[in-house]
C-alpha cells in the first residue's frame, strides 16, 4: 500500500514541477520572443498585449485554482486512515486543471501567431512566472508600462 502512495506522491511531484516549468515560459518580449515582438507593427503589438492580459488573468486564476487542489490533496494524503477513493478524486481533477493550463496555453499561442501571422518561438529562456524577470528592470520595459511587452503590470499568487 505504501509503494502505491509514493508512486502517485512521486506522479503528482513532477506534474507539479512540468506544471511549474510550463508556468514560466511564454512571456512575449523575453529572449528568444524579444525578436519576436520587434517585426510586429504597433497595433500588433497592442493585440498582444491585450490578448498577453487576458490570458495571464485565466492562467494566474487556473494556477491558484491547482495550488488550492494540491494542498487540499496532500491534506488527504496526510489523514489516517487514508480515504483512497477521496485521493483518486483529487487526482483526477488536478489532472484536468493541468489539461485545462496546456489547452489554455496552446491556444494563447496559436491566436498569438494568428495577431503576428508568423510562428511564435517555442521557449523564451525567461517568462512570466514568479522570479522570471519581468519586471521593471526587464529587457524591453517601458517606462510607465512597469513590465516587459507581454507580461502583466504586478500580477501576485
Amino acid at each position: 500500500m505504501h509503494v502505491k502512495h509514493l508512486i502517485i506522491a512521486l506522479t503528482l511531484v513532477l506534474a507539479l514541477a512540468a506544471g511549474a516549468q510550463a508556468y514560466k515560459g511564454g512571456c512575449p518580449g523575453q529572449g528568444h520572443y524579444q525578436d519576436f515582438m520587434s517585426g510586429l507593427t504597433p497595433e500588433q503589438q497592442q493585440n498582444v498585449q491585450a490578448l498577453t492580459d487576458e490570458h495571464h488573468k485565466e492562467l494566474f486564476a487556473l494556477h491558484k485554482e491547482l495550488l488550492a487542489r494540491h494542498e487540499a490533496m496532500e491534506a488527504l494524503f496526510a489523514a489516517t486512515p487514508t480515504d483512497k477513493s477521496a485521493i483518486d478524486k483529487a487526482v483526477t481533477e488536478v489532472s484536468e486543471l493541468q489539461a485545462k493550463k496546456a489547452k489554455l496555453n496552446a491556444d494563447y499561442r496559436v491566436e498569438l501567431t494568428e495577431i503576428a501571422g508568423k510562428p511564435v518561438p517555442i521557449e523564451s529562456g525567461r517568462g512570466c512566472g514568479r522570479m522570471s524577470g519581468c519586471g521593471a528592470n526587464s529587457s524591453g520595459a517601458t517606462p510607465g508600462a512597469g513590465s516587459a511587452p507581454g507580461c502583466p503590470a504586478a500580477q501576485t499568487m
